[in-house]
């Protein structure tokens, strides 16, 4: 299954994806979780190419955005890809964009990366869809396994030339959690899960909000913060890091910065909730002098 011409067959027409048996989609997510097993949770990356590095966000099932982005791929090259999470859930085609994802780690391992989002849990893909979508389709709870276990792989963060952190959601509670996380690779996560978890949970979902001191509760749920300026500029200036990346939230007019344009914050699933929302979808671009630029997908 694993020669290139597969793969790359498969990317040509994402179509097929649909109508591939369970043992070549088994095949795929443990050849991924290979793949991730030798990652940090904490990815750091010092780049001098003088290619770009594209941040993308949300995807949410939307083909038609990720066969956008994979177009953009090919025709700028970037030194490396880093999905922000949320490949899953809400939109008709999660299933496809999940496994294009993942041949693209599987083809080229050091240039495509994926960050756990909020929704790579099962208990958001028993409520968003995924879970239901997935176990329909190959009549076999059981099989949702290997899902999960893909999900523990993954890395919570990015780090950039030392510059430029790249999160699903947003900064935690716990200043110091970048030297905890330091080193550490996914596998291992069960070992510091029971003292790391909350601010790990809240790495995924917390957000920016402007006029706003500290952390305060979010509508989203117990543990789950907003954070103001003031704690956000604290945690950048300990962490000596210039910018942050992230996700987990849609605007209408596709990206909004936050904090006097230190905060970034992306969504890249066009017309989002199967055309309710008409926002276009939006990546980041980080060139050779470490630069945030925000990009709308046309």
């Amino acid at each position: 299954m694993f020669n290139t011409k597969g793969l790359n067959e498969i990317l040509e027409e994402p179509q097929k994806i649909a109508k591939l048996d369970y043992k070549i989609i088994s095949a795929i997510l443990n050849e991924a979780r290979k793949m991730f097993n030798n990652e940090n949770l904490l990815l750091e990356f010092t780049d001098n190419s003088e290619n770009q590095i594209f941040i993308i966000g949300d995807i949410h099932g939307n083909l038609t955005s990720l066969l956008k982005f994979i177009e953009l791929f090919k025709s700028n090259k970037p030194n490396r890809v880093i999905f922000l999470g949320d490949i899953v859930d809400r939109g008709p085609y999660q299933l496809e964009c999940l496994i294009i994802v993942l041949i693209l780690k599987i083809l080229e391992p050091n240039t495509y990366y994926l960050l756990k989002g909020n929704h790579e849990t099962l208990e958001m893909n028993k409520y968003y869809g995924f879970y239901q979508d997935f176990t329909t389709r190959f009549k076999n709870e059981a099989n949702f396994d290997e899902i999960l276990a893909l999900y523990h792989l993954l890395p919570y963060a990015a780090l950039i030339n030392n510059q430029i952190l790249c999160v699903h959601g947003g900064i935690p509670e716990d200043i110091d959690i970048l030297s905890k996380l330091k080193g550490i690779k996914t596998k291992n996560l069960p070992k510091i899960w029971d003292s790391l978890s909350n601010e790990l949970m809240q790495i995924t979902w917390n957000d920016p909000k402007e006029n706003i001191q500290g952390f305060s509760e979010s509508f989203r749920g117990p543990g789950i913060r907003f954070f103001g300026k003031d704690v956000f500029e604290k945690f950048i200036n300990y962490n000596n890091l210039g910018s942050l990346i992230r996700s987990h939230e849609m605007f209408p007019e596709g990206y909004k910065w936050f904090f006097d344009n230190r905060l970034l914050s992306i969504f890249s699933s066009e017309n989002y909730r199967m055309g309710y929302s008409k926002n276009p979808a939006s990546y980041a671009i980080i060139n050779k002098n470490n630069d945030v630029i925000a990009k709308l997908v046309k």
